[in-house]
C-alpha cells in the first residue's frame, strides 16, 4: 500500500476511531479523545466488559454503514455511547461465547435504533436521551436471558477479583470510589480513583458534586432505612453520582440555583432506586442507570418547557466554560432579556420609561415613549398648537429588529393637539415578529407605512413615519416588546442593543426618564478595515518587556453554525468575534489559557465603529477570559455561587484609530490598548507587558 492510499484510508477512518474514543468520554460527560481511550485500556481489567464494549461499537458501526450513515454523523460518539454501555453490561454478566456476541450484536443494533428515536423526539424539547437507551436494552437482554441455557451466566463467572483492592480504607471512601467504578461496571477502588482523578482533572465543579452527591443520597437513604453502613453499600448508589453531575454542571449552568436543584434530584433519584430495585429484583434485572435517566430527563423537560434561565443551551467543554460563557452573555449581552435597536434615527429624548407615571402601568409596564425636543427642553416650536409644530412629527420610524410584519394599521387619523382616541389606545400601528418574540410600536402618522403584512425587514430599515393616533397627548414614538402578536398583550422587559448618551456608549442598557439618546452606524472606513474573509492570515510580532519574544500568524476560520474566529497556525485556540450594526466584538474564546489569542480578547472585547468622535464604553469580563490555570478555576468554582465579585468591569475609551482600557481587577488596574490599522485588520495591540505588533 502507498503512502498516499495510507493517507486516504487513515481520513476514512478517522470519524470512526474518534467516535470510539469520544463514546468512552461520554460516559464521564466529557468530550476528550484522550480521555476515552484511557477508559478503554482501563476497561480491560475485566476483559469480558472490555471486549463486550468493542464488540458493541464494531457491530454498531457496522449496522450504521450498512444503513449508510454518513460517518460524520457518528464522529462525536453520542450514538454509539448507549451500545457501548450495553456491551459492557452484557460482557459483565455473561462470558463471552458465540451465542453472547451474537446476543452483543442484536442487543447493540436495537440500541442504535432507539438511540436515534428518542433523540429525534426529545430533540425537539432540547431534552438529552441520556443513557436511557441503555437502561431499556439492557433489561430486555437481562429479561430474555432468563430464558436462555446456553448462556455462562454471573454464578460460572466470577467478579470477586475486582472487588479486592488489598488496601485498607475507611468505609465511606472505599464505597464511594467503588461506586465510582461501577459506572463502568468495574467496581473496584482503583478504577474509581482514576475516574475520580480525571473528573478533578477535568472539573473541579464535577468533581465536588460526584462527592456530595454521593454522600447526600447516601445519608438520605441512611435516614430512610436506618443503616448509614448499608446505605454506603448500596450498589446503585452510583446513580446519585450522575443525577447530581448532570444536574448541576452539565445540563444546567452551575450556579447555587442548579446546585439546589441537584441535591433535590438525588432525593428523587434515592427513591427510584429503591424502588425500581425491589421491583427488578423479582426479575434478577439490575437497576441500571433507569433513576438518573427518569430523574434527570423530568427535570430538563419540565425546566426547558419553563425557559428556565440557567438551562445550559450551550454546553462546553468543561462546566466552568458552560459557567463563563453563561455570565458573558447574561452581564455584557443581557441574555435573559430581549435586546432591540432604536427604533429611530438622530438623537431624542426618553419621554416615558419602564414603570412611568402616565400610560405605562399594569401589564404594560415595559415600553419607552420618545419626543424630540429642542435646546430648551421643549418638544415644539412656535404655540405647539399644530402638529407640524412638533419636531417628532412624520419622523422616520426604524425597524428595531429584524423579522417579519405580523400587523399593521394606519388608517387612523392624527388627533388634533389637545385631543385623544380612547377608543383606539394604540392608534396606527405595526407588529414584528423576530426570534420568537413581538415588538409593537404604537402612535403611527396616517397612511404613512412603508411595509405591509407578511413583509420581511432588517433592523434599520424604515417601516412608518412618527404620528399621533390613538390615546397620544403630543407625537412620540412608543415601542413595547410582547408576549404575543396580538394587539395590547402583556409587555415583556427588554433592553436597547447600543445607543448613545452623551459621549458614552452604552450596550444592552436601559436609558432613563429624561435622557438624551441617540442611534449610530458604522463608520464605512472602520467597518471595512475590521472585516475579515475565510483563510485570512495576518502576520505579528510578539514583544514583552520591550525585547521581541517571536511571532505568531492569525488565520480567520468558521465554524459550522457561520461563526467566525481567529486561531493559530499552533495549538488549538480559537477566538470567536462578530460584528453588527457599528459594533465589533468579541464573544468566546476556546483552547490553551497560554494563547495569546485570550490576550486580544482581553485588550479589546468590543469596539464601537465610530469615525473620528471620542467615545467611551464598559464592558465587563469573566475570570475565564483574564486568568488561566489554577486561579482560573478557583475563581469560576467560587463565580457559581456568587458571581458579581468575579466580574471585572473595565471602561475603554476610543480616540480615532486608538481604543485603550482600563480594567479593574481587585485594587489593580489592567491597562490595554489597541490601534486598528490603516489598511486593515489591528496594527498594535498592547496588554500590560505584552505587545502584539503586525508585521510588515
Amino acid at each position: 500500500m502507498s503512502f498516499s492510499d495510507a493517507k486516504s484510508t487513515a481520513k476514512r477512518l478517522k470519524p470512526y476511531l474518534s467516535s470510539v474514543a469520544l463514546s468512552y468520554a461520554e460516559i464521564l460527560f466529557v468530550e476528550n479523545r484522550a480521555v476515552g481511550i484511557l477508559l478503554l485500556i482501563v476497561t480491560f481489567i475485566n476483559p469480558n466488559v472490555a471486549l463486550g464494549a468493542l464488540l458493541a461499537i464494531l457491530f454498531t458501526l457496522l449496522f450504521a454503514i450498512l444503513i449508510r450513515v454518513e460517518p460524520e454523523y457518528l464522529e462525536n460518539g453520542f450514538f454509539i455511547y448507549n451500545p457501548l454501555l450495553v456491551g459492557m453490561s452484557i460482557g459483565f454478566l455473561f462470558k463471552l461465547t458465540l451465542m453472547s456476541v451474537f446476543l452483543i450484536g442484536v442487543a447493540s443494533v436495537l440500541t442504535f435504533l432507539i438511540t436515534v428515536v428518542l433523540h429525534t423526539l426529545l430533540s425537539v424539547y432540547l431534552v438529552p436521551i441520556l443513557s436511557l437507551p441503555f437502561a431499556i436494552v439492557s433489561s430486555i437482554v437481562y429479561l430474555a436471558a432468563l430464558n436462555y441455557s446456553n448462556l455462562f451466566v454471573e454464578s460460572l463467572y466470577s467478579h470477586s477479583f475486582l472487588l479486592s483492592s488489598g488496601l485498607m480504607l475507611p468505609v465511606w471512601m472505599e464505597t464511594f470510589l467503588k461506586s465510582l467504578g461501577t459506572i463502568l461496571f468495574l467496581p473496584n477502588i482503583w478504577v474509581g480513583a482514576l475516574i475520580f482523578l480525571l473528573l478533578a482533572w477535568h472539573s473541579r465543579i464535577m468533581m465536588l458534586l460526584a462527592v456530595g452527591g454521593f454522600f447526600f443520597g447516601s445519608f438520605l437513604h441512611a435516614q430512610l432505612g436506618g443503616s448509614f453502613l448499608h446505605a454506603l453499600q448500596n450498589p446503585y448508589a452510583f446513580n446519585y453520582i450522575l443525577v447530581a453531575v448532570a444536574l448541576g454542571s452539565i445540563f444546567l449552568v452551575p450556579g447555587i440555583r442548579s446546585y439546589f436543584i441537584a441535591l433535590l434530584g438525588v432525593g428523587i433519584s434515592v427513591l427510584l432506586v429503591d424502588a425500581t430495585s425491589i421491583f427488578w429484583t423479582l426479575y434478577k434485572i439490575p437497576v441500571f442507570t433507569l433513576p438518573f435517566n427518569l430523574t434527570v430527563i423530568s427535570f430538563l423537560f419540565v425546566l426547558r418547557l419553563l425557559r428556565f434561565r440557567e438551562f445550559a443551551y450551550v454546553i462546553k467543554k468543561s462546566p466552568e466554560n458552560t459557567l463563563g460563557y453563561y455570565l458573558m452573555n447574561l452581564f455584557r449581552f443581557k441574555s435573559s432579556e430581549v435586546g432591540i435597536f432604536l427604533p429611530f434615527s438622530g438623537r431624542w429624548h426618553v419621554y416615558q420609561a419602564f414603570d412611568d407615571v402616565w400610560t405605562h402601568r399594569g401589564k404594560w409596564r415595559y415600553a419607552y415613549d420618545f419626543v424630540i425636543q429642542d435646546d430648551r427642553g421643549e418638544t415644539f416650536k412656535n404655540e405647539g398648537l399644530e402638529l407640524e409644530d412638533y419636531y417628532a412629527y412624520r419622523k422616520p420610524v426604524l425597524s428595531p429588529v429584524s423579522g417579519f410584519v405580523v400587523e399593521a394599521m394606519d388608517s387612523l387619523p392624527d388627533n388634533p393637539i389637545g385631543e385623544v382616541d380612547n377608543l383606539h389606545n394604540w392608534g396606527n400601528y405595526i407588529i414584528l415578529s423576530s426570534g420568537g418574540v413581538y415588538v409593537e410600536i404604537s402612535h403611527l402618522a396616517q397612511y404613512s407605512l412603508k411595509v405591509k403584512k407578511g413583509d420581511y425587514i432588517e433592523a434599520g430599515q424604515i417601516v412608518a413615519l412618527c404620528g399621533n393616533s390613538g390615546y397620544s397627548p403630543q407625537p412620540h414614538i412608543h415601542v413595547q416588546v410582547q408576549e404575543s402578536p396580538y394587539l395590547g398583550s402583556k409587555t415583556l422587559p427588554f433592553n436597547f442593543v447600543a445607543y448613545l448618551g452623551g459621549s458614552r456608549i452604552h450596550f444592552h442598557d436601559r436609558p432613563k426618564k429624561g435622557e438624551s439618546v441617540a442611534s449610530f452606524s458604522a463608520d464605512k472606513s472602520l467597518d471595512t478595515r475590521l472585516s475579515f474573509v475565510l483563510d485570512q492570515k495576518c502576520e505579528f510580532d510578539l514583544y514583552e518587556e520591550g525585547e521581541k519574544r517571536g511571532g505568531m500568524t492569525i488565520t480567520v476560520g468558521m465554524d459550522r453554525f457561520s461563526g467566525k474566529f481567529y486561531f493559530e497556525d499552533e495549538g488549538g485556540s480559537r477566538l470567536f468575534f462578530a460584528k453588527s450594526y457599528g459594533v465589533f466584538y468579541f464573544y468566546d474564546f476556546v483552547g490553551n489559557d497560554s494563547s495569546y489569542l485570550k490576550k486580544i480578547f482581553v485588550a479589546a472585547p468590543r469596539i464601537a465603529l465610530i469615525g473620528n468622535e471620542t467615545v467611551e464604553w464598559e464592558d465587563m469580563l469573566t475570570p475565564r477570559i483574564l486568568f488561566g490555570g489554577m486561579k482560573k478555576s478557583v475563581l469560576m468554582f467560587l463565580s457559581s455561587f456568587w458571581s458579581r465579585p468575579f466580574l471585572y468591569t473595565g471602561v475603554w475609551r476610543k480616540e480615532g484609530d486608538t481604543i485603550r482600557g482600563e480594567i479593574a481587577v481587585g485594587r489593580e488596574k489592567i491597562k490595554t490598548s489597541v490601534t486598528i490599522d490603516r489598511i486593515h485588520g489591528f496594527g498594535s495591540i498592547e496588554v500590560e507587558n505584552l505587545t502584539i505588533r503586525r508585521r510588515r
